[in-house]
């Protein structure tokens, strides 16, 4: 009985060894989360205040997601910084400065051109290049590159924007040269610009680079970008606070990252955007 009781008792110590040694992942496990958790608390939120109704730049999908160009550059600069979180919040584009300077928001990403007057605002870090693009139906014998091919045409734009003020001066210089003005016709949206298009109420739409390639992208071969001219290029950027240093580095340090490994240039071409060069940061900045 003897051998017998001692199997037993070493038995039951095994057990015992078991179920501690089967506990001890359970434990780390858990201490793992926690600390996980604890790293996710300790990340400043960086609220983005931005204008979401502008495709590609930035948008909110059919479940309320924020998505596009904007989005993408500010998750990888989210990445590399690694102690920031971006929490971004919709708003109409009359408020966003004022929202910046009233401590609303932290930054301002929302395909901000950079303009001598928002300078005097707030602080802007360049990251991107844009200009106008020209859009036709893709059985249109039309093919305009650049700002005289527009003389005599019926043009769409976007209604109360800098466009219609740039095909304005457009059409000055066509009746300058004899060539016939612009016939321009302004709507509410750059969506309903393209239907006008495709129903032929207009032959030429005049928008943003980026928007028209977003356009052209969704449309497929019902639509073509024709133009190969520079026409109305701008400069633009992310606003922080005057006075905001941390913020400010933390976003430049981002895309200085991006624009040397080359993630920034692979991110804005999917939309026929550039990155600016040092010279275009400069005319526009100083």
């Amino acid at each position: 009985m003897k051998p017998l009781k001692m199997i037993l008792l070493s038995a039951a110590a095994g057990l015992v060894l078991n179920a501690c040694s089967s506990e001890a992942p359970t434990s780390s496990q858990e201490s793992s989360a926690t600390a996980t958790e604890s790293a996710g608390a300790d990340k400043r939120v960086l609220t983005i205040g931005s204008d979401m109704t502008f495709p590609p730049y930035e948008y909110l999908d059919e479940q309320g997601n924020p998505g596009g160009v904007d989005v993408e550059i500010m998750a990888k600069v989210a990445e590399l910084n690694g102690d920031i979180t971006p929490k971004w919040e919709d708003s109409r584009w009359a408020n966003l400065i004022p929202g910046l300077k009233g401590d609303k928001f932290d930054v301002l990403y929302s395909g901000m051109y950079i303009t001598k007057d928002r300078l005097a605002q707030i602080d802007m870090i360049p990251y991107y290049k844009t200009d106008i693009s020209l859009l036709v139906r893709g059985d249109s014998d039309l093919a305009p590159q650049g700002a005289d091919d527009l003389c005599g045409q019926k043009v769409g734009a976007m209604k109360g924007t800098e466009f219609v003020n740039q095909l304005g001066k457009i059409s000055a210089k066509c009746v300058e040269q004899n060539q016939g003005a612009i016939e321009i016709r302004e709507y509410e949206t750059s969506p309903q610009t393209s239907q006008a298009l495709l129903s032929r109420a207009v032959d030429i739409q005049y928008d943003d680079a980026a928007v028209m390639k977003a356009a052209e992208m969704k449309l497929g071969d019902r639509v073509k970008i024709t133009s190969t001219q520079e026409l109305y290029p701008v400069v633009g950027g992310i606003g922080v606070k005057k006075g905001d240093t941390e913020t400010y580095q933390i976003i430049s340090d981002g895309i200085e990252k991006m624009k040397q490994s080359g993630d920034l240039e692979k991110i804005l071409s999917v939309y026929g955007l550039t990155v600016p060069s040092q010279a275009d940061i400069d005319q526009i900045m100083n």
